[in-house]
């Protein structure tokens, strides 16, 4: 690979970089004392490289200015340096330098300054002290000149810096002279408490927000209102004058609810809703004003819910001629409550007309645009005008047609309360002696503001026992659903709701055939959903209900879509539950079906990188089949298999090996069984064979390992005689993961020979599919692996210069996909070059491993954190060979910092690593001679995680821990304390001989 620019020369501009980075303005001055005092090594052609190089945006006769990215890049790099340093190590006085040459900068740049050193320094503590006179010569003496400083140096400010309260305050003020994009302050949360903004308060202008009550609970509105359109607030709101701060503060005061006030940030584009109760309300502006809401009004009824339902229920008639029936009004309730807990109810038990008319108008004055059900029962009268029969009331006389109300009134005065849908329900009875040759005729509905208006009607015989038939019916059909009907009519289980058309159809469809007086429908205008399904399959369905009853097809489509349910639930856990428990009650072969969909799930959760939600949707999967498996073992037991194989490899990905041992032998054992007489099974048994090679090599098993993972691949190899196209791909895996168990026990040539086989399948499939050369690179990987093992360096050489120009070409196709795959092929050639001796060579791919890591990691790619220490760890002892301890030294350094974290994240699983980096930089620093004592302490920390290491793994750390401890003698040594050194040189010996035991 080509390098385009020295890299020597540019480490060194970008280390002299990092350290002015702190300078507003950057002058040859102090660019040569810096140099000097910092790094006495650089040449003075390194001050002309800087000056000229891509970090900086503008050069002047005074000095020149970084970009204002890459100085806040360099800014992190020095805060990252001085960390890692000594506190009396050179780069500390990096202020001091600063002070001296800065002498007679402008007190604003100079502020600017101090404040950056103090971001960098880890002092962000003293960083609003160092403020605190700039606020109060702004806030007190009206200072324009550091306002307009604040609003230019704004982007150069390090993070926190712009984090503090009193960064935060300061631009406050500056906001005006801001430019004219959106103010750069993001924070959603002021950071320190309202009452002290008082000074801040004084030098801000005021603006108008709206504040508006809802019920028990409070909006703020963060955008400013204009003043002229301030009296056209709506009702139960208020336009309040607060400080134009961003965001907008307030303070809800103690009272009712409240045991203390509360700050509340408003961010200026958002709203915010707090509940305040139903009592008056308190605010505080910033400036001290206070402001008194008054309480809330009552609330109308009903207003808000998805619909209003009125019942109406007469008995009693004071006419002879209308004798009492003998019902109460608990159908008309039971009605009610039939249409669900989101309609609002009112119940007239034996009202008179008035009462009636007057309950109708009351609805028609509270408007409200959710439906409208309206249930009558009670007699019905001969109709003496085209209305059909007249309603009767308490007080109704048949033969005074001003004491009743037709059909058609009724009608009228339920479309005149605003609901966009009206349904009329008639229970009617006819009186004694009035014929039947009477009924309810079509009639003449008005739409009005409704969509959608209807009737249902019955007129039953008087005292023929009838009179309770339709309500009871009407009930069961609104709890349970229709008995007959055609499928995808309406009522599926995936039916949230149902329309007026589709009950109205029930009602024609469902009505049983030797029931007297058929129900007659009416309806116009365009059906909207009405009430809730009782068979929607994702509701709580009482427990005295057998979902048996609903039928096969029922069943059959309601586990389709709970099943979708489930594998759409990543956030929905209580949807899951809900569909979960519902499949159960469909029967054992559903609640087979609900754990297949809870498996999908899981590998959903997986790619999307939730692991932990992933092991769990198998376990509860795992859960579900156990004791399915006994009743249907014919279906329970594969889908048994296959959580427990999901979940085994869940917790592989995790390194949580022995916790995956137990799922993963058990789907071996289980899907043993399955083939042993369900052919289909085996290529299922194959793959749990793979996956427990892989289990029993991460609990050290490496002969079990091995024995599982050939016939893993002699099974593989069998179904892709059979059929090459469908198993081809997994035998090529399987054979990859063979080599490595053979090199695990020592037969490194079985390796290299299974390696070459699969690298044969995985070229013929690319040269055949373009796609598949992502799989021949993986397979070149392991080959390469295998012949360094065997000492063939040049061949290996060759094998991974092949596959980083396939990865290479890969990741410019996709870069999102194959970069980090890219990134550990140009590690593997460095090694490669490395093993040859060309250990310059290896420097530009090295380099470029690690660039690429480190973006993908900057990026949010955490995973990508171990090979990325890898490879500076690499990169580390290749500098340090070339005589180049400085940079050795922060390679190795950003190693450590890597695995500490990785190590304190994942506790012992990085513990080698860490240990192996601490040595290597030990030596680094001991090679650069200034930091021997730093030399000393990582010496010793490596010391101290081999003898854990040690302690639990005597075998394999032995020898390790044996040079570790020298290592740590020999830097004792080099600090003259010989008595110390004597004593480890000792311990050496005896760790050696096994005559020093592992605790």
């Amino acid at each position: 690979m080509t390098v385009t620019r020295d890299r020597q020369t540019v480490d060194a501009v970008e280390k002299l970089a990092t350290a002015l980075s702190v300078a507003v303005r950057v002058e040859p001055e102090l660019i040569r004392a810096v140099r000097l005092e910092l790094f006495p090594r650089l040449g003075v052609e390194t001050e002309s490289d800087l000056w000229f190089s891509g970090l900086v945006r503008s050069q002047g006769p005074k000095g020149l200015v970084f970009d204002t990215g890459e100085r806040h890049r360099l800014q992190r790099r020095l805060e990252r340096w001085l960390r890692q340093q000594h506190p009396d190590a050179p780069v500390h006085s990096l202020w001091r330098i600063i002070q001296h040459v800065h002498t007679d900068l402008s007190p604003a740049l100079l502020l600017e300054e101090q404040v950056t050193w103090l971001a960098v320094a880890g002092r962000s503590g003293e960083i609003d002290d160092a403020l605190a006179p700039a606020l109060k010569a702004v806030t007190l003496q009206n200072r324009d000149g550091l306002k307009q400083w604040l609003a230019s140096a704004w982007e150069r400010l390090p993070q926190a810096v712009r984090d503090s309260s009193t960064g935060w305050q300061l631009a406050q003020t500056a906001r005006p002279r801001f430019p004219a994009r959106r103010f750069p302050f993001g924070v959603e949360r002021v950071p320190l408490p309202a009452r002290r903004l008082g000074d801040l308060a004084r030098v801000l202008d005021d603006i108008l927000i709206t504040v508006r009550r809802d019920g028990d609970e409070l909006e703020i509105d963060g955008q400013p209102v204009d003043p002229e359109a301030a009296t056209e607030v709506p009702p139960d709101s208020y336009a309040l004058p607060v400080p134009d701060t961003a965001p907008r503060v307030l303070t809800l005061l103690a009272g009712g609810p409240r045991e203390r006030d509360e700050d509340l940030s408003v961010p200026v584009a958002w709203q915010l809703r707090v509940h305040v109760g139903p009592g008056p309300v308190l605010l505080r502006s910033a400036r001290g004003h206070v402001f008194r809401l008054p309480e809330r009004a009552a609330p109308v009824h009903g207003a808000g819910l998805a619909g209003r339902f009125l019942g109406i229920s007469v008995a009693r008639y004071e006419h002879a001629q209308l004798p009492p029936l003998d019902h109460s009004p608990d159908l008309c309730r039971e009605v009610g409550a039939a249409f669900g807990d989101t309609y609002a109810k009112e119940y007239l038990a034996d009202p008179s007309l008035a009462a009636v008319t007057e309950r109708l108008a009351r609805l028609s004055a509270r408007r409200h645009d959710g439906p409208l059900v309206v249930y009558v029962r009670g007699y019905a009268l001969p109709g003496r005008r085209s209305g059909g029969p007249n309603l009767a009331f308490r007080d109704s006389d048949p033969d005074r047609p001003d004491t009743v109300l037709t059909g058609e009134d009724l009608f009228r005065l339920a479309t005149g309360s605003g609901a966009d849908q009206v349904l009329v329900l008639l229970d009617t009875v006819r009186p004694p002696g009035s014929g039947d040759g009477w009924g309810y005729p079509p009639l003449s509905m008005e739409l009005r503001t409704a969509s959608w208006t209807g009737q249902i009607s019955v007129l039953v015989p008087h005292d023929a026992g009838w009179d309770r038939l339709f309500g009871s019916w009407l009930v069961r059909l609104l709890r349970h659903g229709p008995d007959s009907g055609p499928q995808g009519w309406g009522w599926a289980p995936r039916d949230r709701f149902i329309t007026g058309g589709e009950l109205m159809r029930a009602v024609a469809l469902d009505w049983p055939g030797d029931y007297p007086s058929t129900p007659r429908n009416f309806a116009t205008g365009v059906p909207r959903e009405l009430l809730p399904n009782p068979r929607y399959a994702l509701r709580d369905f009482p427990d005295d209900l057998n979902l048996a009853d609903f039928g096969e097809a029922y069943a059959q489509e309601a586990a389709a879509f709970l099943g979708e349910v489930i594998r759409d639930s990543a956030d929905s856990p209580e949807d899951r539950e809900r569909a979960v428990s519902t499949m159960l009650r469909l029967g054992p072969d559903r609640g087979v079906e609900a754990a297949v969909a809870l498996d999908d799930l899981a590998e959903r959760f997986a790619a999307a990188g939730r692991r932990a939600d992933a092991a769990a949707a198998h376990q509860h999967a795992i859960d579900l089949l156990r004791p399915l498996a006994e009743q249907r073992p014919d279906r329970a037991w594969p889908a048994l298999g296959s959580a427990l194989y999901g979940l085994a490899g869940r917790l592989a990905e995790a390194y949580r090996w022995t916790e995956a041992r137990p799922y993963a032998e058990e789907a071996v054992d289980l899907r043993r069984r399955l083939a042993a007489t369900r052919p289909d099974q085996r290529p299922r048994l194959a793959e749990s064979l793979h996956l427990w090679s892989l289990v029993l090599r991460g609990v050290g098993l490496h002969d079990a390992a091995l024995d599982a993972a050939v016939e893993a691949a002699d099974l593989f190899g069998r179904l892709t005689a059979d059929d090459p196209d469908e198993h081809r791909s997994a035998l090529a895996v399987c054979l990859g993961s063979l080599a490595n168990r053979y090199g695990e026990v020592g037969l490194p040539e079985h390796a290299l020979t299974v390696a070459v086989q699969a690298e044969v399948i995985r070229r013929a499939q690319a040269e055949s599919d373009p796609e598949a050369r992502a799989d021949l690179a993986r397979s070149l990987h392991v080959r390469w692996y295998w012949e360094r093992s065997l000492g063939h360096a040049a061949t290996a050489h060759a094998t991974m210069t092949e596959c980083v120009t396939m990865r290479r070409e890969l990741a410019a196709l996709r870069p999102e996909a194959h970069r980090p795959k890219y990134a550990e092929s140009l590690n593997c050639l460095a090694v490669g070059l490395a093993d040859l001796g060309h250990i310059g060579r290896a420097m530009a791919p090295a380099r470029e491993a690690v660039s690429i890591y480190r973006e993908l990691v900057a990026g949010g790619a955490v995973d990508l954190r171990q090979p990325l220490a890898r490879a500076q760890r690499n990169l580390s002892l290749w500098l340090g060979a070339l005589g180049r301890p400085a940079e050795a030294v922060s390679a190795a350094s950003d190693a450590v910092s890597h695995y500490r974290e990785l190590e304190a994240e994942q506790k012992g699983l990085h513990r080698a690593d860490l240990a192996d980096a601490l040595a290597m930089w030990s030596g680094a620093l001991d090679q650069l001679g200034e930091g021997r004592p730093r030399a000393l302490d990582a010496a010793r920390q490596a010391v101290a995680l081999y003898r854990e290491l040690f302690a639990a793994e005597p075998d394999k750390y032995r020898r390790a821990l044996a040079r570790s401890v020298n290592t740590l003698s020999i830097r004792l040594d080099a600090l003259g304390r010989s008595e110390e050194a004597a004593r480890l040189r000792k311990e050496v010996r005896d760790i050696v001989s096994g005559a020093l035991p592992p605790f």
